[in-house]
């Protein structure tokens, strides 16, 4: 990349300069060698877009995500659940959500006086 910016900030100048003169077959030129680079950017920009979206965890499929943490499970003697849950299975109900945030806020209002002791 460092490489196109050089290259670009070279077009720019040489533009300027066959601006100045306004001499068409410099701007010709000049035009032409930045499309050149221009097309090159894109075919390295592409080849990066490319590279990097087939080396996305999304690619992964979800059953062997599951055998692998099963597998390091064991080799580590944890237990896993027999069915760890989904998203939509592991969402709690608004009451015990509630119980669970009332019993956090008791402790760090206990946690607040103690310190204040």
């Amino acid at each position: 990349m460092r490489q196109v910016t050089g290259s670009m900030m070279g077009v720019v100048k040489g533009m300027d300069g066959a601006m100045k003169a306004m001499d068409l077959e410099k701007i010709s030129a000049v035009m032409d060698k930045f499309e050149s680079q221009f097309e090159d950017l894109d075919v390295a920009s592409g080849y990066y877009e490319n590279a990097t979206s087939s080396a996305t965890a999304v690619g992964t499929p979800q059953d062997d995500v599951d055998r692998l943490i099963g597998q390091v499970a064991d080799e580590a003697g944890v237990e896993l659940q027999a069915e760890m849950k989904t998203p939509e299975a592991g969402v709690r109900s608004s009451k015990a959500g509630a119980n669970v945030e009332e019993e956090r806020e008791e402790e760090l209002g206990e946690r607040l006086r103690a310190l204040r002791n």
